[in-house]
């Protein structure tokens, strides 16, 4: 072991002193590759941490100062990393190789520097940059390219030609559009010899509605879009009102900031709007699983967690699904600031129900949202004003406790006992469906006349239930009959049942006439919960004469896997007259409220599942899961909040699910602008600034040109004012961008990613892109403006598994509904569409950041054999034959040039045509070859050309 006396030697002979060192630029690194593992956020080996600064600056379980500024040699640190002792050698020889000479010298000098401690770069506020200064003056055409061509010249390098005019407008209609430019585009575009021809065509491809289809489809990854809820049973899911939401946001161009608030709490904005509370599908999106026998209650907390994690991912490109379970292994956040973000979203009302509740009632007509949105606000306004008005006679209301209550029970054993001094009927062991309690209450002394009663339901464990909920009750009817003393029985009419909720799920009402959705808690109960229930007529009690509260439960609740009863309960009695006197006001809010639910319903109309959270009084405790486990809680989360290492939210704002989404949108959140300017670089040149979308953590990789990234991050907020059409403006206008995609031999070998963009972007088709083009090139494309899910042709066989649940409705060849564009097909989690996962499309089942787009054998039998793409080449085959006149070599060379935006070549053609030739001839020798393909032999030729040209490589790449 070398002992401390030596380690001020060793230092000194250390390599030389450089320049200051940084932190998050030089020491980190050092740590995660060396010490984190065992002292980190998961494991604190020997009460040891080098996330966090307290910890590293203060003392192990030894007793020693791990690091003492300024003092290497008194530093434990240093005699760990230089002994020489096995024992005490850090890393340990098992667990690592001892650090590089380089490394001990750079840890050295950072504490002799006084260890300043610094926060990984993208957790520190974005700065603008001047663009720097460059040699070649006349290649850049704005500032991202001057920033480009600084680092190219520092590596030697120098960027490509541009691309020519047809290859140029290919790309970018792909891009920005999703679909390959028509003949009649390219030739307007050819011919346009003005020196704004290619802005001129950015602005078209920018104004067209199919821009919004085209990054819809790249943002429903992230979102987890998907028509099914996943899971076990993956059951159809009406969601598409928040796809075409999606499409019509890009299209306007909302801000990005406001695009963000919408998503996250839409419903929680001032005079939120209709589209307002259909953005907050984003986080509906989430899996839900209605299999028998699942457990509600897991899968919300299943549910809540995903939108955690899916919104630190998509916003802020910072992993959280690890913070579950431990502190973060390699960024400051530690594992109870997880619990305190989730209670954001831990208070919403869905809790994993067949039903899909809360849902929103949406026109088909999107030209009557706002008619809707104006009843629906209405409604919400009455239901408001009515629950206050009841509370408020409620509280005024003297209300009596049973007693001398008997109870009994069908279907389950029934006891009444007194705790805290009130009556309680309580089930006693198993319960089955459908039980009946029969509760019998003498007359309490000094009563005059009963007006109403309340009906309260407790958890058996309210303890335990305030953070792990139990099986809820739905009463299936609530009668009320006057036993007399002979034992005769009258029934009692009832007027109404009052919930304790301003907008219940179903209509408390239903359990006055038998159904098996009335009032109760469906399906969980985590706190008591009560309801009033009038007469119609106030009701005289003979002396002698008892009051019986007959209570009928649901048949068929939660899947008839779990008996929704009433295993612990309360009766109240009032004589207050007020509640059977009739009141004028009340009434007419009553009519307003019916009259505006009718014209609601009127309006035809689907349905899409919304945020909306509980009210405060009902709100849920949240917890720290011990370990990520969610039935073994932990401490109690007492307010909401964002994790210590990021800008603290706005102090005198409610730490509610608005405040929060709208800290994510401000200019002092440091990644949220970087992670969007990131994203739609890396949709355009095939690889991000930061290549790990992912992850900006320090696990990720470092930005490839960090001043670009924040100037545009910066610019975005400031400058284009969250303008997502400004920002593609700019990036598709920039040199780098136009540059020619030709890849040398030694360019690929030193820059294979392409990172310094020496070359412009060349990449694969995504599914939807390679599904629309082959649409678009054969002429069958259809073009819509949002709608219910399409359901093109699948290949024989794949929709076996769901022949008798959920019907894949293919319309027949030649409609219209049979060819439009893929961001409307219908995406079921467990069977995505075939072409589009061949395509590397993810299942939606999680956020996707980012798709790796291969290019496999698959792809190419897909094109060849898939039914729908057989007939786009059908389709393209009839262009051939018949859109153009002139020879053969004129129809080859179309489609080509439909497929490519190229004019084809000679031997391009010679190719095409020889086999052209061949075909024929064998198609005209033996006719049963043709079946399934043409008439003809020159169509059935057509369309096997059609296919191999919509199987070119140039043809499945932009």
């Amino acid at each position: 072991m070398i002992s401390r006396t030596h380690i001020g030697a060793l230092i000194a002979l250390a390599l030389p002193v450089h320049a200051a060192v940084d932190f998050a630029r030089d020491v980190r690194p050092i740590l995660n590759s060396h010490c984190t593992a065992c002292h980190g956020g998961v494991k604190e080996a020997g009460e040891v941490s080098f996330i966090y600064r307290d910890k590293a600056l203060g003392k192990g379980e030894s007793g020693k100062t791990i690091i003492v500024p300024g003092d290497p040699a008194a530093s434990e640190v240093m005699a760990r990393i230089l002994s020489t002792d096995p024992d005490e050698v850090m890393p340990k020889p098992e667990h690592g190789p001892r650090l590089a000479d380089a490394e001990i010298a750079t840890l050295r000098q950072w504490i002799q520097e006084g260890a300043k401690w610094g926060e990984h770069w993208s957790f520190v506020a974005p700065e603008k940059h001047q663009p720097p200064t460059v040699k070649d003056t006349a290649w850049p055409r704005n500032d991202i390219d001057r920033f480009l061509l600084s680092r190219m010249e520092s590596e030697g390098l120098k960027p490509s030609k541009e691309a020519d005019k047809a290859a140029l407008l290919r790309r970018v209609s792909l891009d920005l559009t999703g679909l390959p430019p028509s003949i009649a585009e390219l030739d307007a575009f050819l011919a346009d010899t003005s020196a704004d021809a290619y802005d001129k065509q950015v602005t078209r491809l920018l104004g067209s509605p199919r821009f919004g289809e085209r990054w819809a489809s790249v943002w429903m990854d992230l979102a987890r879009y998907a028509d099914s809820e996943g899971l076990g049973i993956d059951g159809r899911r009406n969601v598409w009102k928040y796809r075409d939401w999606l499409i019509s946001a890009f299209n306007r161009d909302q801000p990005y900031d406001q695009f963000t608030v919408d998503q996250l709490a839409g419903d929680l904005v001032p005079n939120a709007t209709l589209d307002q509370r259909i953005a907050t599908t984003f986080h509906r999106l989430t899996q839900a699983n209605n299999e028998g026998g699942t457990d509600d209650e897991e899968f919300r907390v299943v549910a809540t967690m995903d939108r955690v994690s899916t919104t630190w991912e998509v916003w802020q490109g910072v992993t959280m699904g690890c913070v579950q379970c431990h502190s973060h292994p390699y960024d400051p956040i530690r594992h109870d600031e997880y619990y305190r973000f989730m209670a954001f979203f831990n208070q919403a009302t869905d809790n994993d129900v067949p039903e899909g509740h809360p849902t929103l009632r949406v026109p088909l007509d999107k030209a009557r949202h706002a008619e809707a949105g104006s009843l629906q606000d209405k409604i919400s306004r009455l239901e408001e004003q009515l629950y206050e008005r009841r509370r408020s006679m409620a509280s005024r209301s003297s209300w009596t406790k049973s007693s001398g209550m008997t109870g009994s029970s069908k279907r389950a054993k029934l006891e009444v006992v007194k705790h805290d001094g009130v009556e309680e009927f309580r089930t006693i062991g198993n319960v089955s469906a459908g039980a009946v309690h029969t509760l019998d209450i003498p007359k309490p002394t000094g009563f005059r006349q009963l007006t109403a009663f309340g009906v309260e339901i407790r958890p058996v464990e309210e303890a335990k239930a305030s953070h792990t909920p139990e099986w809820g009750a739905m009463i299936n009817k609530i009668q009320l009959e006057l036993v007399s003393p002979d034992g005769k029985t009258t029934p009692v009419p009832l007027a109404e049942v009052i919930a304790d909720e301003a907008h219940p799920i179903f209509d408390p009402n239903l359990s006055l006439k038998g159904s098996n959705r009335g009032w109760g808690q469906y399906t969980k109960i985590f706190k008591p919960r009560h309801a009033i229930v009038t007469l119609q007529q106030p009701l005289d009690i003979p002396a002698g004469a008892t009051m019986r509260v007959i209570l009928a439960h649901a048949t068929d609740s939660a899947g008839g896997a779990y008996p929704l009863i009433a295993k612990r309960g309360r009766i109240a009695l009032t004589d207050n007259n007020a509640w059977t006197t009739p009141d004028a006001e009340v009434e007419a809010m009553k009519k307003e409220l019916a009259d505006a639910r009718k014209a609601l319903a009127g309006i035809p109309a689907t349905t899409t599942p919304v945020m909306r959270d509980l009210p405060p009084e009902l709100a849920r405790e949240t917890r720290q899961f011990i370990r990520g486990n969610w039935i073994d809680k932990g401490a109690l989360i007492d307010k909401p909040g964002t994790p210590v290492v990021f800008p603290p939210m706005p102090a005198g704002k409610p730490a509610d699910r608005l405040t929060m989404a709208q800290w994510i949108a401000s200019p002092r959140n440091p990644l949220t602008a970087r992670v969007a300017v990131n994203r739609f670089w890396l949709e355009l040149f095939g690889t991000g600034i930061v290549p790990t979308p992912e992850d900006f953590g320090s696990a990720g990789e470092k930005p490839t040109h960090p001043e670009l990234l924040d100037t545009l991050a910066v610019r975005f907020q400031s400058d284009m004012k969250w303008s997502i059409k400004s920002l593609l403006r700019e990036l598709v206008t920039s040199a780098a961008y136009r540059q020619d995609g030709t890849t040398s031999p030694e360019m690929a070998e030193r820059d294979a990613g392409n990172r310094l963009l020496a070359r412009g972007p060349r990449q694969r088709l995504t599914g939807e892109m390679a599904r629309d083009h082959a649409l678009a090139a054969s002429g069958l494309i259809t073009q819509r403006d949002g709608g219910a899910p399409a359901y093109p042709p699948l290949p024989a066989g794949v929709w076996r598994p769901f022949d008798a649940g959920d019907k894949w409705m293919t319309p027949p060849e030649g409609d219209a509904g049979r060819y439009t564009r893929s961001v409307y097909v219908y995406w079921k989690r467990s069977i995505p569409y075939p072409t589009l996962a061949t395509f590397d499309a993810p299942s939606r089942e999680l956020c996707s950041k980012r798709r790796i787009l291969s290019n496999t054998p698959l792809q190419a039998l897909a094109v060849l054999n898939d039914p729908a793409f057989h007939e786009c080449a059908q389709g393209l085959a009839r262009q051939m034959k018949y859109q153009v006149g002139g020879d053969g070599d004129a129809r080859l060379s179309l489609g080509y040039r439909t497929t490519t935006s190229r004019t084809i070549t000679p031997d391009r053609l010679g190719e095409l045509r020889a086999l052209f030739q061949k075909l024929e001839k064998d198609y005209a020798a033996n006719p049963d070859l043709m079946k399934g393909m043409a008439g003809t032999p020159d169509g059935a030729a057509y369309t096997v050309i059609g296919s191999v040209l919509l199987n070119l490589d140039e043809a499945l790449i932009r």
